[in-house]
C-alpha cells in the first residue's frame, strides 16, 4: 500500500496556530488509530526515515532508478540507473548511460558510495559522497567538456542528489529533486539488472526506430503526436507539420515501453506510462484508455532501402504484368530472367540530374546461373492521405533511370504497365513488427489490386 509522506514539521505548526484539532493522516495506511500529537514531529521523521530504509534494503534485486534532470522543459532524456541499499547506508549504483566519464560511456559500470535518510521537514533521501553512475548530473560542469569549465551559476545538468520522498510502497518509491524538482521514480527491479538493460534495449529497438518518423496518440476522440521517441526526449504536440504548440517531453524506456518523467493528459484521460499491448499492434497506458500508435505509413513510404514485394502474393493482374516482363527479359537477352521487383531506391541514376529514382524497382539476373544481378527504376510518387493508407501515383512520362533506359522497348512497356498497374490507393497492414515493419499486405481501395511486401 502507498504511503504519501505530510510535510510534517510546517503541518503541526500550522495546527497549533490555528488552533485547530484535526485528524490528519501523514501516511495511506500508517498511524490511524493514533493521536497525532503522541510524538514530536521530529521522532516520527525517523521514524517514517527508519520505514523508508527498510523498504529500499528489503530489494534482492535492487531498483531500477527512472531518473531525470532539469527544470520546466526538457533538456536531457531520461537515465535508467540501478540502486542496491544496505541498512550499513552504503549504496551499490549502476548504469551504462551515455554520460559516464572516463572512457566509460555506454558501458556498464557499477559503483559503491554512501547513502543517508535525512531528519529534514520531511524525509530525504541523499546520496552524500561521489559515485562515478549519479554524480555526472550533479557535477556543475558541462556533460561535455567535464572537467574542464565550469557552466554558468553552477547548474551543470540540473541533476539532484538529494531527494525528498514523495510516496512510498513496497515495490515503488517516488522521489522529487530537493534543488531542481524533477520527478525520480524507483521501481523494485524484477529481474538482474543486465538482464533488465538487454531487455529494455531490445524493446526500444523494436518500438523506437530513428526512421520512424513519428506516433499518434489517441484515446480515439482526441489525437496528438509524438515525434522524435528514439531520442527518449521528444515533442508532443497536436500535429508533426507546423505544430501549434510544441511540449519537451523526456523519458525512461522500460522492458515492456517507456515512461514519460511526469503525467500528462489528452482530453479527460491521463497517461505516463505505456506498455506494448498483448498483439504488439500499439502501447497502452495505465488504464488502456489512452494508447500510442506508429506513423509506419510514413516509415514504409520513406524507409530508405527497397521494400521488396512477394511475388506469390500478387493480386491476378499484378501477376500477369510480372509474368510478362519476365518474358521480356529474357526476350531481350537469353541470360536474363526476373529476379523480383520492389518500390524504394534503385542504382541507376536520371539522366544528367545526379538524382536516384524512387519508385518502382526491377531487379534481374545478369547470367544463367542466378549469381549476379542489376537493377532499373521507373519513378513513382507517394503519399500518405490518411492513417493506415498509401497512395502510389505513377505518371506516363515518368521517369526511368539509366539502367532502366537501356534496356529494350518491350522491357521498358511492360515496367510503365506495372508502374500504372499499381498506381492508386491502399490500406496498409503491417504483418510483421507493427512499427517498423518490413513485411506489409497492400490492398487497393477498390479491392482490384493487392500485393505484399517482405523482408
Amino acid at each position: 500500500m502507498k504511503r504519501y509522506i505530510s510535510n510534517i514539521g510546517k503541518m503541526a505548526t500550522s495546527l497549533l496556530f490555528s488552533g485547530v484539532v484535526a485528524s490528519v493522516t501523514l501516511t495511506a495506511c500508517s498511524f490511524e488509530d493514533e493521536d497525532f500529537f503522541d510524538e514530536s514531529a521530529s521522532l516520527r521523521i525517523e521514524h517514517t526515515n527508519q520505514a523508508i530504509q527498510n523498504v529500499l534494503v528489503n530489494a534482492p534485486n535492487g531498483w531500477v532508478m527512472q531518473y531525470y534532470t532539469g527544470t520546466g522543459v526538457a533538456h536531457f532524456e531520461g537515465f535508467n540507473l540501478f540502486a542496491k541499499f544496505e541498512d550499513s547506508e552504503k549504496v551499490l549504483l549502476a548504469s551504462d548511460h551515455r554520460l559516464l566519464r572516463d572512457g566509460r560511456a555506454n558501458k556498464y559500470t557499477e559503483f559503491s558510495s554512501l547513502y543517508e535518510m535525512l531528519l529534514e521537514d520531511g524525509p530525504v533521501l541523499a546520496f552524500n559522497t561521489w559515485n562515478d553512475v549519479l554524480s555526472p548530473f550533479v557535477d556543475p560542469v558541462s556533460p561535455w567538456q567535464a572537467p574542464d569549465y565550469i557552466i554558468k551559476d553552477g547548474a551543470g545538468m540540473q541533476g539532484d542528489n538529494n531527494f525528498v520522498v514523495m510516496s512510498y510502497k513496497d515495490d515503488e518509491v517516488i522521489l522529487r529533486g530537493e534543488r531542481y524538482r524533477a520527478e525520480v521514480r524507483l521501481a523494485k527491479c524484477d529481474r538482474t539488472w543486465e538482464e533488465y538493460i538487454a531487455d529494455t534495449k531490445a524493446m526500444k529497438d523494436n518500438i523506437a526506430n530513428p526512421d520512424l518518423k513519428g506516433y499518434f496518440v489517441t484515446n480515439e476522440v482526441d489525437t496528438m503526436c509524438f515525434v522524435g521517441l528514439h531520442r527518449g526526449i521528444f515533442r508532443y504536440c497536436e500535429r508533426v507539420n507546423d505544430p501549434l504548440k510544441i511540449d519537451s517531453l523526456a523519458c525512461c524506456f522500460t522492458p515492456d515501453g517507456f515512461r514519460l518523467e511526469h503525467e500528462n493528459t489528452l482530453g479527460e484521460n491521463t497517461f505516463q506510462e505505456f506498455k506494448l499491448s498483448d498483439d504488439g499492434t500499439c502501447l497502452l497506458n495505465e488504464d488502456g484508455t489512452v494508447k500510442v500508435v506508429a506513423m509506419w505509413e510514413d516509415y514504409l513510404a520513406e524507409k530508405k532501402g527497397i521494400l521488396w514485394i512477394d511475388a506469390e502474393r500478387l493480386s491476378e493482374n499484378l501477376r500477369i504484368l510480372y509474368d510478362q516482363l519476365d518474358a521480356a527479359l529474357k526476350a531481350s537477352n537469353r541470360n536474363y530472367s526476373l529476379s523480383r521487383i520492389g518500390i524504394g531506391q534503385s542504382n541507376g541514376r536520371i539522366d544528367t540530374q545526379g538524382n536516384y529514382v524512387i519508385g518502382l524497382v526491377v531487379e534481374w539476373y545478369t547470367n544463367t546461373r542466378k549469381t549476379s544481378s542489376a537493377k532499373g527504376g521507373l519513378a513513382l510518387k507517394r503519399s500518405v492521405p490518411a492513417g493506415g493508407q498509401i497512395t502510389i501515383t505513377c505518371a506516363e512520362d515518368a521517369n526511368l533511370d539509366n539502367n532502366m533506359k537501356a534496356r529494350s522497348a518491350e522491357v521498358i512497356e511492360v515496367v510503365r504497365a506495372l508502374g500504372a498497374a499499381l498506381s492508386g490507393t491502399y490500406n496498409v497492414t503491417p504483418t510483421s513488427n507493427y512499427f517498423t515493419p518490413d513485411e506489409a499486405s497492400y490492398v487497393s481501395l477498390d479491392g482490384n489490386t493487392s500485393f505484399s511486401t517482405i523482408k
